[in-house]
């Protein structure tokens, strides 16, 4: 169970902080809600305490992980999908879960189809919805600003293009 002041990292939300908890009435049923509030985009959210494994809700990644996300989006992708509706339903999956590596992987992925060719605006929007997402998490476990955070992911994928 997460405590008010845990970091936490929330799917296509990003990083927050869990800020409290509050009992609240839905449908006749009282339930109780963790407080969230994600800086990156000075957002407050209410999730619902007895669901956030299945929601995906988890504490901050390490530093070990976050070193395995810059070796991730330091390399090229491998396989690239050509169906950009597979490769959207993938992408979007691997979002979903929450897992910071494989976010990490999306980045690289999409970044890679970019150069190829062109992203599609849907596409777009899940490249930069999966670097926000990154951004927030590394920015709040490490304690960078997200802009320095930015810089060095867009260095990185640049200086291998």
């Amino acid at each position: 169970m997460f405590v008010p002041g845990d970091k936490v990292f929330y799917p296509f939300h990003g990083a927050g902080e869990i800020r409290g908890l509050e009992e609240r009435d839905f449908l006749g049923e009282k339930r109780e809600y963790y407080i969230i509030h994600f800086p990156l985009t000075d957002t407050t959210i209410m999730v619902p305490i007895n669901n956030t494994e299945h929601l995906g809700l988890r504490y901050l990644s390490d530093e070990k992980d976050i070193k395995k996300c810059f070796e991730i989006i330091a390399k090229e992708a491998s396989e690239l999908e050509e169906d950009w509706k597979v490769r959207y339903k993938k992408h979007q999956d691997m979002l979903k879960s929450g897992r910071i590596l494989e976010i990490a992987e999306v980045i690289r992925n999409l970044f890679d189809r970019n150069r190829i060719k062109e992203l599609s605006s849907t596409e777009k929007k899940l490249y930069n919805n999966a670097i926000d997402m990154l951004i927030s998490e590394i920015a709040l476990s490490v304690g960078k600003n997200k802009d320095e955070v930015r810089s060095e992911m867009v260095r990185m994928l640049e200086s291998r293009a």
